[in-house]
C-alpha cells in the first residue's frame, strides 16, 4: 500500500505539477544551462521504446488531467476535491503502468522535457 502511496505521490508530481517546473525553467534558463556547463553529469538517453510508451500513457493521462480538472472546479468542499484528486492520481498511475511503464520513468521523461528541446521534439515526432 506504501507502494501505491509512493508512485501516487510521484504521478501527481508529473500530472498537477508539471506547470511550475516549465514556468520555472523559463525564468531561470540560465541558471540551469550554467549547471551543464559546470560539470554536472549528464542523464542517460531515453530509449525510442520508453519515449513511444511516454507518448502513450502521456495521452491518457491528460485526458484524465482534463477530465478530472473540469470535476475538481466543480467540487463543492475541501474532502471532496482531495477525494477526486486521490481518484485521479490513482487512475494516472494506472494509465502510466497500462503503457507497461513506471512511474519514475514517466515522472523522469516529463520532468526532462521541460529542459531539453531535443527530446520534446523526440516525443512530438511520436505523436
Amino acid at each position: 500500500m506504501n507502494n501505491l502511496k509512493t508512485l501516487t505521490a510521484a504521478i501527481a508530481f508529473a500530472t498537477f505539477g508539471i506547470g511550475a517546473p516549465a514556468v520555472m525553467a523559463q525564468a531561470g534558463g540560465a541558471p540551469a544551462q550554467q549547471q551543464y556547463e559546470q560539470g554536472q553529469p549528464a542523464a542517460a538517453p531515453i530509449s525510442d521504446e520508453n519515449l513511444e510508451k511516454f507518448v502513450e500513457a502521456d495521452a491518457d493521462v491528460a485526458e484524465l488531467r482534463d477530465e478530472f480538472s473540469e470535476k475538481l472546479s466543480k467540487a463543492e468542499d475541501q474532502e471532496e476535491a482531495q477525494k477526486l484528486q486521490l481518484e485521479a492520481q490513482e487512475k494516472m498511475v494506472e494509465a502510466v503502468q497500462d503503457a507497461d511503464l513506471d512511474v519514475p520513468t514517466y515522472n523522469e521523461i516529463a520532468t526532462r522535457m521541460q529542459t531539453d528541446p531535443e527530446l520534446q521534439q523526440r516525443v512530438e515526432s511520436l505523436k
